[in-house]
């Protein structure tokens, strides 16, 4: 007997690499398994084509309660194009005009750091609506008093003008700083998505021999959409800082998308490490091969500049039971520490990351492999759809 809607739901986002594309694909996959949530996806349509092609593959149901808006390539150039004021007022104004011609009970902003603006000053939507938070650093110690207070008071006004249902915070440590702010907004910290694959003996030593990654060496693996904020330059300094011996017990592996310009430079930078093996997979990797990198490293480096907020690549190390050499900044750096998945270090001194180095090296680094499942439980598919399915219709 089929189930009449009880909820529909609009969600946006107009980008379409890196972690916005898996969210999207669990919702999907989620949401394919409640009929009584009628799903609006307005999203590019280069993922809805890569979506529709690789979901079996993938592993991805697409239930008949998914449907698409698909934004093309010159719709998608013309909003980015603009200045992030002037952007966050028009896609936020589309994003209303879509979701009320399609007569949405509820929203969805992906991306909610996008559209304060747009929702302050913009038009009104009239369906209860929720967001999630990626980058709420204003009580960061490093924030200026009136950078936090500009940010603080835009996140008031915006969430009260659009009478928001519910924010959901990735940066579990800013709740606490948020409540205050917010009045009748609910107000709910959620997980940071990862699906786990089962990888088989077989096809990681495929894997390896595909990429001709040694199995004499440490694997030191630095994985997602490769940018200056991974801290790729400053580690390659830090090795300088090792001696021979060091050195050559050391593989560098060096896997994700990656812009043009920036492939160009780190190929360059590079061929001033000879000593040091590198192994570039300069592509977009989903699926298992996701899974493979990570049970082909020895150690996931996560040396961020700066990064605000959570990172599934931490999860993705705590999934297949491999240590952590990350930042002592922010939430990372309290996770690592706290539930002992690694060890920190100020990424921007090639001194210390070179000391933590030669600690692993030597004398290796030390874990809690029940505190590594108890990351992967709470950051499953299924937690992070549970929890949005919670605020925004319970």
């Amino acid at each position: 007997m089929a189930v009449s809607p009880t909820y529909r739901l609009s969600i946006f986002d107009s980008i379409d690499d890196g972690h916005h594309t898996d969210y999207l694909a669990y919702l999907i996959h989620q949401f394919s398994q409640k009929p009584e949530v009628e799903l609006l996806l307005i999203v590019p349509e280069n993922f809805i084509q890569s979506f529709k092609n690789n979901r079996q593959v993938w592993g991805f149901d697409l239930g008949n309660n998914i449907h698409f808006h698909p934004l093309d390539s010159s719709t998608i150039q013309r909003l980015h194009g603009q200045s992030i004021y002037k952007r966050s007022m028009a896609e936020w104004n589309l994003y209303v005009d879509i979701s009320e011609a399609w007569e949405a009970s509820h929203g969805l902003l992906m991306y909610f750091d996008y559209f304060q603006l747009g929702m302050l000053l913009g038009k009104k939507a009239h369906f209860q609506l929720g967001g999630i938070y990626f980058r709420p650093n204003f009580y960061y110690r490093k924030a200026s008093w009136k950078s936090a207070f500009i940010k603080k008071w835009i996140l008031r006004l915006s969430t009260f003008r659009s009478s928001m249902k519910v924010l959901f915070s990735l940066d579990h440590k800013a709740v606490k700083h948020i409540r205050p702010l917010l009045g009748k907004t609910q107000v709910m910290r959620i997980s940071d998505p990862v699906r786990a694959y089962e990888v088989s003996a077989e096809e990681l030593i495929a894997f390896k021999n595909q990429w001709h990654i040694p199995t004499n060496k440490k694997v030191c693996l630095i994985f997602g959409y490769l940018d200056p904020r991974k801290g790729i330059e400053a580690f390659l300094q830090s090795t300088q800082h090792l001696t021979s011996e060091e050195l050559s017990q050391i593989c560098l592996l060096v896997a994700g998308a990656i812009s043009p310009a920036y492939q160009v430079h780190l190929e360059k930078l590079f061929q001033q490490y000879p000593n040091l093996e590198i192994i570039s997979i300069f592509q977009e990797i989903k699926g298992k091969d996701i899974q493979l990198c990570f049970e082909a490293a020895d150690l996931v480096l996560m040396l961020y500049q700066n990064h605000v907020g959570m990172s599934s690549v931490l999860v993705r190390a705590s999934i297949s039971k491999k240590v952590v050499l990350g930042t002592h900044y922010g939430l990372l750096g309290k996770l690592i520490q706290s539930m002992h998945l690694g060890l920190v270090v100020d990424t921007q001194s090639p001194v210390q990351i070179a000391e933590q180095l030669e600690q692993y090296l030597n004398l290796g680094i030390g874990y809690s492999k029940e505190q590594m499942e108890k990351m992967e439980h709470e950051n499953s598919e299924k937690a992070f759809a549970d929890t949005l399915y919670q605020g925004l219709f319970l």
